[in-house]
């Protein structure tokens, strides 16, 4: 226990038998003490040293008041110089600070010598306790039953950190306080998913480290143990629904559960397991290899466990055939996937989707695009859509502008003697892209400059000057011209003889550079299909200068994809 001590000495004057001025000092003036409940033993003595500067006067000692019995001065009397003995005894005494004062009475002074005494009792240090240190899981389950953990505390709050040390291991809260009367309650939670299942436990430590507590609680460890066993996997869906045959490796996806990180899919009839992500406990990868997909056949798909669990009760059928399937639906400008709007230009990437040769559209004698291309054909939602390209892996076609707008609309497609291939999307009023140079849907758009009567084509290094015409070119700006029809303008190409032009209204908001420009122009082009826009657009004075300054198109709130750039000049 430590112990403060006063360092200046204490001077009385005193006066012989001669007159002459004696002087008495004490050293230290005071004294303090402290000591904390439930420390082991009191408090250590600590000494007054006393001494007069001639003879040897006699002394008597007493304290005050005299109901601090907690002091101890020895000796009661005694000759000058002399070391006075002090010690305080805090049994019983509740946490406070205590005061007395230690009177050394000299014979011959005027006055006593006062020595103060302090003694000062604080409280242990709190106790971080925890319910217990040890958890039993198992799975199954998946994920395994939660565990609690109830954490106290036997004085003030308490901060703490939890830290998993698996990862397997989850433990919440991770970090918190407990307050004096409080059971906070710590969640434990495993899961199996990379685990492979095995007959001895896992074992995994929790730690939590506490702040202000005593020693022995500044650290602690739960103990996990868990033990993960297997069930009997099921599997409800394969995807792709189809394989094409000769398209080299081909990755699957298997939807299920009970799926660990030993799971493995198979193919009946095949010994060796096909090579396995274990994507979590209800979805996996596998590779089918080019071996298994030569000619047309059914490979019936199955999830085998580590024992006990063994194999799935059924299969799956995957047909291996070369089936149309349809991957994905995007804007032809933007190539990004979501809704599509009425009149927009759309791609369609998939497996057998069209004729191995390319073929590209026809234009019918009443200037439309005709609505079949290389014996392939696509209605969404009842209506035939116009075709623009069709290829083994890519159709490109227009949303007829009569689709309702919602989800869970239909298209078809149909390519040649093929069955047809079915899938639903989601309709907007507007989905707007802008068409890249690159077309890849990001970096330098298709732009042109327009200035003093010249066109020329905007890049990196031919920029567009401030206050001079950029034109932008998109799709997806909705259906803004139903006055061209009857009967339809769902693949319409633009009369040179239409005048006027119809316009988006209100025009579209343009953003170039974090400036919104000026837009006097936002309609078809002429000779082609409705549904392409032109924009012409005047580069504001505010916008940002450079070879790829960002440009943003918005249309009826719907905004163009991210990351398109144009070349603005100073």
């Amino acid at each position: 226990m430590k112990t403060l001590l006063g360092l200046a000495g204490l001077t009385i004057c005193l006066f012989g038998q001669t007159g002459a001025p004696i002087t008495a000092t004490a050293v230290p003036t005071s004294l303090s003490f402290s000591y904390q409940l439930g420390t082991a033993g009191i408090p250590a003595a600590q000494s007054v040293a006393m001494k007069t500067s001639s003879g040897t006067p006699t002394f008597t000692t007493s304290f005050a008041p005299g109901t601090a019995l907690w002091l101890i001065v020895t000796p009661a009397s005694g000759k000058m110089p002399a070391a006075i003995g002090v010690r305080v005894n805090p049994t019983s005494l509740g946490v406070g600070v205590y005061t007395a004062t230690i009177s050394v009475t000299i014979t011959g002074a005027t006055a006593p010598v006062s020595i103060p005494v302090l003694l000062t009792i604080t409280n242990p240090p709190a106790t971080l306790n925890l319910s217990s240190t040890a958890v039993t899981m198992v799975s199954p389950p998946i994920p395994a039953a939660t565990q609690s953990i109830l954490l106290s505390t036997t004085a003030g709050p308490v901060s703490f950190i939890a830290t998993a040390g698996a990862k397997w291991l989850t433990v919440t809260p991770g970090a918190g306080v407990v307050l004096p009367g409080e059971q906070l309650v710590m969640s434990i939670n495993a899961d199996p998913t990379t685990l492979t299942p095995q007959a001895a436990p896992y074992v995994g430590k929790i730690t939590i480290a506490a702040s202000g507590v005593t020693a022995a609680s500044k650290s602690q460890t739960i103990t996990v143990n868990y033990t993960v066993s297997s069930l009997v996997p099921t599997i409800t869906s394969v995807w792709p629904p189809s394989l094409p045959t000769n398209a080299g490796p081909q990755t699957i996806t298997v939807h299920g559960t009970n799926f660990y990180a030993a799971t493995v899919v198979k193919v009946q009839g095949v010994n060796a397991p096909m090579v396995t992500t274990v994507v979590d406990a209800t979805s996996l990868l596998a590779v089918i290899p080019p071996a298994l997909t030569t000619a047309p056949s059914t490979l019936n798909i199955s999830v085998v466990n580590p024992a006990p669990g063994g194999p799935a009760v059924s299969s799956l059928p995957l047909p291996v055939a070369n089936l149309p399937v349809i991957q994905a639906i995007v804007n032809a400008a933007s190539y990004v996937a979501g809704s599509l709007s009425p009149g927009e230009l759309v791609t369609i990437f998939g497996i057998n989707v069209g004729p191995v040769l390319p073929a590209s559209l026809t234009v019918t004698n009443t200037g439309y695009i005709g609505t079949s291309a290389g014996n392939v054909s696509v209605t969404i939602d009842g209506a035939p859509a116009p075709i623009f390209y069709a290829s083994s892996s890519q159709v490109t076609v227009q949303v007829p502008y009569e689709v309702s707008i919602g989800t869970n609309i239909q298209l078809i497609l149909t390519n040649g003697s093929y069955a047809p291939i079915s899938t639903f999307i989601t309709t907007a009023l507007t989905a707007p892209g802008i068409f890249t140079a690159d077309a890849s849907g990001t970096g330098q758009a298709a732009a042109l400059n327009f200035s003093n009567g010249v066109y020329t084509l905007n890049s990196s290094t031919s920029l567009v000057k401030i206050g001079d015409f950029i034109i932008l070119y998109l799709t997806g700006e909705g259906d803004y011209a139903a006055s061209l029809s009857p009967p339809t303008h769902t693949g319409l190409i633009i009369p040179g003889t239409l005048s006027p032009l119809p316009q988006v209204t209100p025009l579209p908001t343009v953003v170039i550079g974090g400036a919104t420009a000026t837009v006097n122009y936002a309609g078809p082009l002429v000779g082609s299909v409705i549904g392409l826009l032109q924009i012409n657009a005047i580069v504001p004075a505010g916008a940002v200068t450079g070879a790829a300054v960002p440009v943003v198109v918005t249309i009826s709130g719907n905004a163009s994809q991210a990351n398109v750039t144009i070349g603005v000049h100073p």
